[in-house]
């Protein structure tokens, strides 16, 4: 799996869960080989950042790691707009946390952190 593919699942749990929209540059943010990148860019603020994963990474790991870095960006566009921080929204603990993403049996899933409840596949949230 490549970055792109990984980022496709993150995009879609954030489109299903009414996060806020973001645009993605296909710009390297690096000059390193060994690492694949592209640009989130906000849909709404000038605010953008570089996201990077190892070219070594692969399936359910890459997917854990574009989600993380994805979400670091989502929760600042929340902050901006003035809503709740907590994306993706523990449906448990509403309004507490958000859910982590974690890799449970080489698969990337959405999990509460305080119950450590799987929720969904990442790309699987409604």
């Amino acid at each position: 799996m490549e970055l792109a593919s990984a980022l496709r699942l993150v995009v879609r749990d954030l489109e299903r869960t009414g996060g806020p929209a973001l645009r993605v540059a296909d710009e390297s943010v690096t000059a390193d080989p060994a690492y694949e990148s592209v640009v989130l860019l906000s849909a709404q603020w000038p605010a953008r950042t570089g996201l990077l994963a190892p070219r070594e990474m692969s399936g359910a790991e890459l997917v854990q790691h574009v989600a993380d870095q994805v979400q670091e960006f989502v929760v600042e566009e929340l902050w901006l707009a003035g809503r709740s921080t907590s994306w993706p929204e523990c449906e448990e603990h509403p309004g507490t946390h958000p859910l982590e993403a974690q890799l449970v049996e080489d698969a990337a899933v959405w999990v509460c952190p305080k119950s450590g409840h799987t929720v969904a596949d990442v790309g699987e949230l409604s």
